[in-house]
């Protein structure tokens, strides 16, 4: 039987048509779905979880960038990110984590930092050989235990960090698999220093929207019905979620800062943003951070922006990716790839 691969390149037989096919999408909409008139529905519950509507899409859907600190509505706002250096080897996982705390007021940004190095392994021989003063730890699950203690480092960190009476913008979801506890007891601290967190998600696949609700049934997910549904510096609805059998919930909305961009969602712990912990400003607040960031390519809060570059400089200049080449680490193939 003659190889047809053999010393070509062989295109599937469809290549062409699916190009013509998938450049057809943004042509093909049905029409904007009208949520002024389509949002009825109160709650419902799937699997034990509720989802529902707090408030509707109304006349204020179009938002106004406020600088709230301007305003002197609040005093300093801050945020969090961090900046992440992992490297496997055939011994184990080093992971190096540059933890950065932003507090702004009207004058300037005031940065704070926290950096850790741990190794991880199975390994009973290479355990043995630390020492009291050594995070070198042993551990059956390594997945689970980095994100433990990057959970405690984290919440360690903010607790002694953040600012009193503040908002704090956090990068990523607020529910977020087994890191969802550790993100619960970060906002119990926190709000007891009357600080509290909200949480910026530009890229899911989440689909509680579209499969909870007909005005959105035909979307691929959440962010493309959002996308299609809003204009520029327009909000949807505020969402509620409630997860199955716990007080844990989440208030969420999507927010469309550029017409030609994705949208993001934002999300606020449920019990503290229903308790009138958030101005009622604060949408403004959120809209005016990403417009101040200005940059159309990297769409996220100007607060956010400035923690993950302190986070980045701060990795460089514990000068670890020089030390990483006399540690006597045996690298993985997928590791050496990466760096040829």
């Amino acid at each position: 039987m003659e190889n047809k691969f053999k010393g070509r390149i062989v295109f599937s037989d469809n290549y062409k048509s699916t190009i013509k096919s998938i450049k057809s999408i943004s042509n093909s909409s049905q029409g904007k779905v009208d949520i002024k008139k389509a949002i009825f529905e109160e709650h419902f519950t799937s699997n034990g979880a509720e989802i529902g509507i707090l408030y509707p899409y109304n006349e204020n859907s179009k938002i106004q960038p406020i600088n709230l600190l301007e305003n002197k509505e609040i005093s300093i706002l801050s945020a969090y990110d961090e900046s992440i250096l992992e490297i496997n080897s055939l011994e184990g996982k080093l992971r190096c984590i540059a933890h950065s705390c932003v507090i702004q007021d009207l004058k300037e940004y005031n940065p704070s930092g926290f950096i850790t190095l741990k190794f991880f392994t199975k390994s009973e021989m290479i355990s043995l050989k630390t020492n009291e003063y050594s995070d070198i730890i042993k551990s059956d699950d390594i997945t689970k235990e980095m994100l433990d203690h990057y959970i405690s480092e984290r919440s360690m960190f903010l607790t002694e960090s953040a600012p009193i009476n503040s908002y704090i913008f956090i990068d990523g979801p607020l529910f977020s698999g087994a890191a969802t506890n550790g993100n619960f007891h970060l906002i119990d601290s926190m709000s007891e220093k009357k600080t509290f967190p909200i949480f910026f998600v530009k890229n899911s696949e989440s689909s509680l929207i579209t499969e909870n609700f007909a005005f959105a049934k035909k979307y691929n997910n959440d962010l493309h019905w959002a996308n299609e549904t809003l204009g520029e510096l327009e909000m949807s609805p505020v969402f509620y979620y409630k997860s199955n059998g716990e007080r844990r919930g989440k208030a969420m909305c999507f927010i469309k800062i550029y017409s030609n961009r994705s949208p993001i969602r934002i999300e606020f712990p449920l019990t503290e943003f229903e308790s009138g912990c958030y101005n009622e400003n604060i949408f403004n607040l959120i809209a005016f951070q990403y417009l101040a960031n200005g940059s159309v390519s990297n769409v996220q809060p100007r607060i956010i922006q400035i923690a993950e570059i302190y986070a980045r400089e701060m990795l460089k200049s514990t000068n670890i990716y020089q030390e990483i080449e006399n540690l006597g680490l045996t690298n993985t193939m997928n590791e050496v790839r990466k760096n040829t």
